[in-house]
């Protein structure tokens, strides 16, 4: 086992208490669109409407059949001025990634509290949450970074925010060669792809941040060579969902 499994839920329950003290959510609205062919909550969406409730927001969660009538359903919301906050819960049904990005890219940046269209006022909830976990894992400018699936939706972002921090990551795709990441301090993987990182891909001590969902990305022997880690649930999850309503106390 890794030396440490960071308890993203504890972490998460502290920074919830101290934004739910502050009143900053109090009354604000959100929307949640979900388009994955449920017709209720799906089990992310769930926790996002239960913190919600709890810091005082008013949270709707709207079910989509298909991509057609989430657009024009988003179309409304970003026209309704009673609504603070919109946010499209992943994945979208039958949407490729260019269909995805034009969705995403149609959300009212002042109310994308989810930060996902490039154009948002928001840094992205879960970029948010990697921030913050860098800043107590105490990486800095020295420490090697990489992030696996720097291609996609939050990858691109997540790299941006990083440089911005002073760190240098480096970027990889999936399909590039991970035993690459043996030269690496900090592993952050977000490609969506299960035990995607095997124990021959990190060095003895590494630190790892799992952006998996609902699996890790890691593979158990991995995070047996990890001296901390994020678990998956119970890690970035968590930590994700207060960002996200950080994001929404800070609307206008």
């Amino acid at each position: 086992m890794a030396k440490v499994i960071f308890d993203g839920k504890k972490q998460a329950e502290r920074e919830a208490e101290f934004l739910e003290e502050s009143e900053r959510v109090l009354g604000k609205s959100l929307v949640i669109f979900q388009c994955d062919g449920r017709a209720d909550d799906s089990a992310y969406v769930r926790l996002k409407r239960e913190m919600g409730e709890r810091l005082g927001a008013v949270v709707s969660v709207v079910y989509a059949q298909n991509k057609a009538e989430l657009k024009e359903m988003l179309m409304a919301a970003n026209e309704d001025e009673t609504m603070d906050g919109i946010l499209i819960q992943l994945p979208i049904l039958g949407a490729d990634k260019a269909e995805l990005e034009q969705i995403l890219s149609s959300i009212a940046p002042e109310k994308d509290v989810d930060g996902l269209n490039p154009k948002s006022r928001f840094i992205p909830a879960v970029v948010r949450a990697v921030e913050r976990l860098i800043e107590i894992f105490k990486v800095n400018e020295d420490d090697n970074v990489a992030v696996v699936g720097n291609q996609g939706t939050v990858g691109v972002r997540l790299m941006e925010r990083l440089k911005s921090l002073g760190l240098s990551p480096v970027g990889f795709d999936k399909e590039d060669d991970l035993h690459r990441l043996k030269d690496f301090d900090c592993v952050v993987s977000a490609t969506g792809v299960s035990d995607l990182i095997t124990a021959e891909m990190v060095p003895e001590g590494f630190v790892g941040i799992d952006l998996g969902y609902p699996k890790g990305e890691f593979s158990a022997p991995a995070v047996a060579k990890a001296s901390l880690i994020t678990p998956v649930p119970g890690g970035v999850g968590p930590m994700t969902i207060v960002s996200l309503y950080e994001n929404l106390a800070d609307v206008l």
